[in-house]
Protein backbone atom coordinates (compact mmCIF):
# COMPACT_ATOMS: atom_id res chain seq x y z
CA UNK A 1 0.00 0.00 0.00
CA UNK A 2 1.24 3.47 -0.78
CA UNK A 3 0.21 6.76 0.83
CA UNK A 4 0.89 10.19 -0.64
CA UNK A 5 2.15 13.15 1.38
CA UNK A 6 0.20 16.36 0.80
CA UNK A 7 2.01 19.69 0.50
CA UNK A 8 1.99 20.05 4.30
CA UNK A 9 3.60 16.62 4.86
CA UNK A 10 0.38 14.91 5.98
CA UNK A 11 -0.93 11.48 5.09
CA UNK A 12 -4.39 10.03 5.53
CA UNK A 13 -4.62 6.53 6.99
CA UNK A 14 -7.26 4.52 5.12
CA UNK A 15 -10.51 3.96 7.02
CA UNK A 16 -10.00 0.19 7.11
CA UNK A 17 -6.67 0.60 8.93
CA UNK A 18 -8.15 3.16 11.34
CA UNK A 19 -11.06 0.83 12.08
CA UNK A 20 -8.82 -2.24 12.51
CA UNK A 21 -6.67 -0.37 15.04
CA UNK A 22 -9.59 1.35 16.74
CA UNK A 23 -8.24 4.80 15.91
CA UNK A 24 -10.46 7.84 16.29
CA UNK A 25 -9.97 11.55 15.56
CA UNK A 26 -7.60 13.05 18.13
CA UNK A 27 -5.81 9.75 18.89
CA UNK A 28 -2.05 10.07 19.24
CA UNK A 29 0.42 7.94 17.28
CA UNK A 30 4.00 7.20 18.29
CA UNK A 31 6.45 7.47 15.39
CA UNK A 32 9.68 5.48 15.34
CA UNK A 33 12.19 6.50 12.71
CA UNK A 34 14.35 3.64 11.52
CA UNK A 35 16.72 3.37 8.59
CA UNK A 36 14.58 4.12 5.52
CA UNK A 37 11.48 3.27 7.54
CA UNK A 38 8.80 4.90 9.70
CA UNK A 39 6.79 2.86 12.19
CA UNK A 40 3.49 4.28 13.47
CA UNK A 41 1.92 2.85 16.63
CA UNK A 42 -1.12 3.98 18.58
CA UNK A 43 0.13 5.70 21.77
CA UNK A 44 -2.21 3.97 24.18
CA UNK A 45 -1.68 4.04 27.87
CA UNK A 46 -5.25 3.03 28.54
CA UNK A 47 -7.16 -0.15 27.92
CA UNK A 48 -7.49 -1.41 24.34
CA UNK A 49 -11.25 -1.64 24.98
CA UNK A 50 -13.35 0.95 23.16
CA UNK A 51 -17.08 1.62 23.31
CA UNK A 52 -18.66 1.08 19.91
CA UNK A 53 -22.43 1.19 19.43
CA UNK A 54 -22.97 0.51 23.13
CA UNK A 55 -20.63 -2.50 23.25
CA UNK A 56 -17.05 -2.84 24.44
CA UNK A 57 -14.80 -3.83 21.56
CA UNK A 58 -11.20 -5.06 21.95
CA UNK A 59 -9.00 -3.02 19.62
CA UNK A 60 -5.60 -4.39 20.64
CA UNK A 61 -3.57 -7.15 19.10
CA UNK A 62 -4.44 -10.72 19.96
CA UNK A 63 -1.83 -13.26 20.94
CA UNK A 64 -1.97 -17.02 21.14
CA UNK A 65 -4.68 -19.34 19.86
CA UNK A 66 -7.94 -17.42 20.35
CA UNK A 67 -10.14 -20.25 19.09
CA UNK A 68 -8.69 -22.65 21.68
CA UNK A 69 -9.01 -20.05 24.45
CA UNK A 70 -12.68 -19.38 23.63
CA UNK A 71 -13.41 -23.11 23.39
CA UNK A 72 -11.80 -23.77 26.78
CA UNK A 73 -13.60 -20.85 28.42
CA UNK A 74 -16.96 -22.06 27.06
CA UNK A 75 -16.27 -25.63 28.18
CA UNK A 76 -15.45 -24.44 31.73
CA UNK A 77 -18.50 -22.15 31.86
CA UNK A 78 -20.83 -24.93 30.68
CA UNK A 79 -19.29 -27.29 33.26
CA UNK A 80 -19.92 -24.78 36.06
CA UNK A 81 -23.50 -24.23 34.90
CA UNK A 82 -24.13 -27.99 34.80
CA UNK A 83 -22.71 -28.37 38.32
CA UNK A 84 -24.95 -25.59 39.62
CA UNK A 85 -28.04 -27.29 38.15
CA UNK A 86 -27.18 -30.56 39.91
CA UNK A 87 -26.96 -28.93 43.34
CA UNK A 88 -30.05 -29.32 45.46
CA UNK A 89 -31.44 -26.39 47.48
CA UNK A 90 -30.11 -28.07 50.67
CA UNK A 91 -26.59 -28.16 49.20
CA UNK A 92 -26.80 -24.42 48.55
CA UNK A 93 -27.66 -23.67 52.17
CA UNK A 94 -31.34 -22.87 51.60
Amino acid sequence: MQLVLDRFGRVVLPKGIRDDLGLAPGDVLDVDEQTECLVLRPARESSPLRAKDGLLVFTGRSTGDLRAAVTEHRRARIGRAATMRKLSPAACGT
